[in-house]
C-alpha cells in the first residue's frame, strides 16, 4: 500500500485503518530515529487511535537505539514545553482540529522549532527507502514514561497575575480538558465549563472552533454576562475568542487586545491576515512581516526578527512569554493580562473586520503548481504592489486579494478582503476572473 501522501508539508496525517496504521507508524519511527539521532519525547492527543499509534511510534524510534520520554495524552502545549525545557527531539501524535477519524505526527527539533518542510521530506525518503539504521539487540533504545502536566501548568501559572475574570471555558471535549479549567480556576477565575469532558469523537461541536460551531459558547457568554469565552481545539494548539457581548473574534481582532494590553512591537503575520492588523500595527510605528500559511513560518519568523507577536488567520499564536510554545493555553493567559491592563470590556476596543470571502477552484493535481505560477506571472505584469512569499497577494487601496494553491488539496485558493461587502465582492470577482482566464489556457 502506497502511503507516500500521508506526509505533508509540515506534519504527518492520515487516516487510521486506511493510511495511517501501526505498522506505518512503526516503520515513521525508524524513519525519525535513523534521520534525528538522540533521545526523543513523545506523546499525543485524546483520539481512539492515539495510544495505538503512539506506542508503534516509540517502539519505531526506539529499534534504532534513541531513548523515548512517553509523556502519554497531554494537550500539544505540554509537548512542546518538554521539548524546549529538555531540548529533545519531540513527536507528538494528533490530527489537530481534524475529525476523529483522522490522526497523524507533529514533530518539533530539540531547539523546540517544529520540522521544516525539508526535514519531512528527508524521513519521508528514509521511510520509503526502507534505509534504517536499526541498532543491535544490545543497543535498543530505552522507554521511559513521565507525567508533566503538573509541572506544564505550574510553569503557565508564572506569567499570571490577573484574576477575577468571568470566563465560559469550551475545550470542545479535546486534550485542553486535561488542564485548562483546573488551571483557570486555580490562577482565581470564575469558570463556567462546556464541552470539557475528554470526548475521544468530539461529539459535542466537533475539533474544530470554527465560527459556526460556537454559537452555544457565544449564547452561554451572553447569558452569564461573562467577560470573555475561550474555545480550544482537538490538541490544544489553536484558541479562539468570544467578546463580552458573544462576537467571536478574529484572530486579528484577539492580536490588537493582546497589543493594546501587552506588548508593542513588530508582528509576524501569515498572508491571509487582515490588513486591519497592518493598520493597527502601523499607528504606533510598527512592521507587519507577512509569511506563508504554515505555524513553523510564523515562528521561526518570530524568533528571525524579534517581533512580539506572531498571528495566523487559523488562530494560531505565538506570544512574548515563550514564542516558541505556539499553543492556546499560554496564548489565553496572555490575551486575560493584555485584557486586564486595559480596563475595558473586550467589545468597546477591538476594531470591526472588515468582510472576507473565499473561492475554492478545483483543479487537476498535477497542474495546480504550474497554473498558480501562470497566474502570478499575469499578475505581476499587471499590479505593482505584490506580495509572492506564498501564491500572490496583491494589495489593493481599498483591499486585497490572495490566489494561492493548495497544499494538501487540488485546489486553488482565493480570499478577497475589501472596505465594504460590495466592494470585497468586485475584488473576489477580479481575482476569480484572473484565474480562470489562466484555467482556460491549461484547458484548451
Amino acid at each position: 500500500m502506497n502511503v507516500e501522501h500521508i506526509f505533508r508539508a509540515y506534519d504527518i496525517r492520515g487516516i487510521f485503518g486506511e493510511d495511517l496504521l501501526p505498522d506505518v507508524a512503526a516503520r515513521i519511527g525508524m524513519a525519525m530515529g535513523t534521520f534525528d539521532q538522540g533521545d526523543f519525547i513523545v506523546g499525543g492527543d485524546i483520539r481512539t487511535s492515539t495510544p495505538l499509534l503512539k506506542q508503534a511510534l516509540i517502539l519505531g524510534i526506539v529499534s534504532t537505539g534513541n531513548n523515548v520520554l512517553d509523556i502519554g495524552m497531554v494537550p500539544i502545549g505540554a509537548a512542546i514545553y518538554a521539548c524546549w525545557s529538555c531540548k529533545k527531539t519531540t513527536a507528538y501524535v494528533t490530527a489537530s482540529h481534524l475529525p476523529p477519524e483522522w490522526n497523524g505526527i507533529k514533530i518539533y527539533g530539540r531547539e523546540g522549532l517544529s520540522y521544516t518542510s525539508e526535514d519531512i521530506l528527508r524521513v519521508k525518503g528514509i521511510f520509503i527507502s526502507r534505509r534504517f539504521e536499526l541498532a543491535s539487540w544490545k543497543k535498543i533504545g530505552k522507554i521511559e514514561q513521565e507525567n508533566i502536566l503538573e509541572e506544564f501548568k505550574e510553569y503557565l501559572k508564572k506569567f499570571a497575575f490577573s484574576s477575577g475574570f468571568k470566563i465560559v471555558l469550551d475545550c470542545g471535549n479535546g486534550a485542553t480538558s486535561l488542564i485548562a479549567p483546573q488551571l483557570f480556576k486555580e490562577l482565581g477565575h470564575d469558570v463556567i465549563e462546556l464541552n470539557c469532558e475528554i470526548d475521544p469523537a468530539f461529539s459535542a461541536r466537533g475539533a474544530e472552533p470554527e465560527p459556526e460551531k460556537l454559537t452555544e459558547l457565544s449564547r452561554i457568554v451572553k447569558e452569564e454576562k461573562a467577560d470573555l469565552g475561550i474555545a480550544f481545539d482537538g490538541d490544544g494548539d489553536r484558541v479562539v475568542f468570544v467578546d463580552d457581548k458573544g462576537k467571536i473574534l478574529s484572530a486579528e481582532q484577539a492580536a490588537i487586545i493582546m497589543l493594546t494590553g501587552g506588548v508593542k512591537g513588530d508582528v509576524v503575520a501569515n498572508v491571509e491576515c487582515s490588513s486591519i492588523l497592518d493598520k493597527y500595527v502601523e499607528s504606533y510605528g510598527g512592521r507587519v512581516y507577512r509569511v506563508p500559511v504554515g505555524h513553523t513560518f510564523m515562528v521561526r519568523k518570530l524568533v528571525e526578527v524579534g517581533a512580539v507577536l506572531g498571528v495566523e488567520k487559523s488562530s494560531h499564536f505565538a506570544v512574548p512569554l515563550n514564542p516558541l510554545l505556539e499553543e492556546g493555553l499560554l496564548t489565553s493567559i496572555y490575551f486575560i493580562e493584555s485584557l486586564a491592563k486595559i480596563k475595558r470590556k473586550i467589545s468597546e476596543v477591538i476594531p470591526e473586520i472588515r468582510p472576507l470571502k473565499r473561492l475554492k477552484i478545483r483543479v487537476d493535481e498535477s497542474k495546480k503548481f504550474k497554473i498558480a505560477e501562470k497566474i502570478k506571472e499575469k499578475i505581476l505584469e499587471k499590479y505593482e504592489n505584490v506580495d509572492t512569499i506564498d501564491g500572490v497577494r496583491v494589495n489593493l487601496e481599498d483591499g486585497w486579494f490572495l490566489i494561492r494553491p493548495s497544499n494538501t488539496e487540488p485546489l486553488i485558493r482565493i480570499t478577497a478582503e475589501g472596505v465594504n461587502e460590495e466592494k470585497t465582492l468586485e475584488i473576489l470577482k477580479t481575482a476569480e476572473k484572473i484565474a480562470m482566464e489562466v484555467m482556460k489556457e491549461f484547458t484548451s
